[in-house]
């Protein structure tokens, strides 16, 4: 479709000052952003954006969508007994089915939210994209396999990354694995082959726990995770690391050597009260740091506008200094930074991106006066604010309504229905 979008204030970076103008959307892409109007260009919709805000979608670099078929079942706990004791059980129950709808719930909160482009890592990919491509979301689906997988995970790997890094630039498979302390020697050596052979980044968890970085060094001869990672050559050709919160410094400079983006998932390390990300100390070693929400699990949401308010602030206080990780940093961090580590041309408004688009209110109590929008948008803005939101050039969201490919009661009730069943075949009450 082609989308016009004008009387706009247009943030084309967060590095760069706002202006006012207009943006061309056709084919998926963004055509042209000009502070005059385009009378040349035929637009099938004309969306006069009343002086609102105009930036790129959110990116979701870390996250397992159909977990939120576990919201509120298991919470309250430490993250050993959460997922141990709570979650895997209920997993090893899951089908593809189970995957569609619990997806299909999650894009619902995610495209209400203003996030246009995600990074999966859960069970039964093709379901997650038959998901997905009901609403055109950017979407890198990442492997998350451990040691106890019923499968040969190398083979499985060979055959998801050939077939959706071939399908469109709005979708690929990146090779990954759950973590250190789930996988063997001989598994993770041999997707780091894999991944050396394609010459493709990887994902993996990473140093979220003081106890997964104190047992990884006692088995493997003082190696952190990161160390013994690069020790078996995984980031050879660099990737994405989830979590990081206990990276010494010392890792935090193997881990940009060996170009890994940290994926910082703030409130789901909060509510297991798993520690804070060093985001500071990447950001002065040059790291790209990008945001993630982790899954509904464990968040128990998916807003970035949380995510990056909690980037921004858990810095001031952990360094003692309210000038620190500004408003802009966690911008970059929830936009352009993920698309980017994630391989994908977005995150920002300029001619030939993606037209992954959000258009914020800005006539809102809690956004005026429009002093600086760019410190309101992290220091004051939640969902309530997002008008609209935009996947490749597609609307799937405009003022409470959504456009996602299942009514969302149907949603609802699938997803009600499942959760029943998952925790009667788990033996929870």
């Amino acid at each position: 479709m082609n989308l016009r979008f004008c009387n706009a204030k247009i943030m084309s970076r967060p590095n760069e000052p706002l202006r006012e103008g207009e943006v061309c959307v056709s084919g998926g892409k963004i055509v042209s952003v000009s502070s005059c109007s385009s009378e040349e260009f035929t637009a099938e919709r004309v969306i006069d954006c009343r002086g609102n805000l105009l930036m790129s979608g959110f990116c979701n670099a870390h996250t397992h969508a159909a977990m939120c078929l576990f919201r509120g079942v298991a919470d309250d706990l430490p993250l050993d007994r959460w997922l141990f004791d709570r979650i895997f059980p209920m997993e090893d129950h899951l089908t593809p089915d189970d995957i569609y709808w619990g997806t299909m719930l999650q894009i619902a909160e995610f495209v209400k939210n203003g996030i246009t482009c995600i990074a999966d890592m859960y069970f039964f990919p093709d379901s997650v994209y038959a998901a997905v491509k009901n609403v055109n979301l950017c979407l890198a689906i990442c492997g998350g396999a451990n040691s106890s997988s019923a499968y040969d995970v190398v083979r499985f790997t060979d055959k998801m990354y050939h077939k959706y890094n071939t399908l469109s630039d709005r979708i690929r498979y990146i090779p990954g694995l759950h973590a250190e302390y789930t996988c063997d020697e001989k598994l993770i050596a041999a997707v780091a082959d894999f991944a050396a052979e394609v010459n493709s980044p990887t994902y993996i968890h990473l140093s979220e726990t003081l106890k997964e970085v104190g047992e990884c060094t006692v088995r493997h001869g003082g190696l952190t995770p990161p160390q013994y990672l690069h020790k078996l050559g995984f980031f050879d050709h660099g990737g994405l690391a989830a979590h990081c919160t206990y990276a010494d410094k010392d890792d935090i400079a193997l881990l940009r050597q060996s170009g890994v983006t940290p994926v910082i998932n703030g409130a789901s390390n909060l509510k297991l009260a798993s520690g804070i990300a060093p985001v500071y100390s990447m950001l002065k070693q040059g790291m790209r740091p990008a945001l993630g929400s982790d899954g509904s699990a464990s968040n128990n949401a998916t807003s970035m506008f949380r995510e990056m308010y909690l980037y921004s602030c858990l810095q001031k206080e952990t360094m003692k200094d309210a000038a620190v990780v500004s408003a802009e940093e966690a911008l970059e961090a929830a936009t352009i930074n993920g698309y980017s580590a994630l391989g994908f041309n977005g995150g920002c408004i300029e001619e030939g991106k993606l037209a992954d688009l959000i258009l914020v209110d800005l006539e809102q109590p809690n956004m005026q006066p429009l002093s600086d929008p760019k410190k309101n948008l992290v220091y004051s803005a939640d969902s309530s604010s997002v008008l609209m939101t935009v996947a490749g050039g597609q609307i799937v969201y405009e003022q409470g309504a959504f456009h996602i490919g299942e009514p969302l009661q149907k949603i609802y009730s699938e997803c009600s229905k499942r959760i029943k069943r998952l925790l009667s075949a788990a033996n929870f009450s």
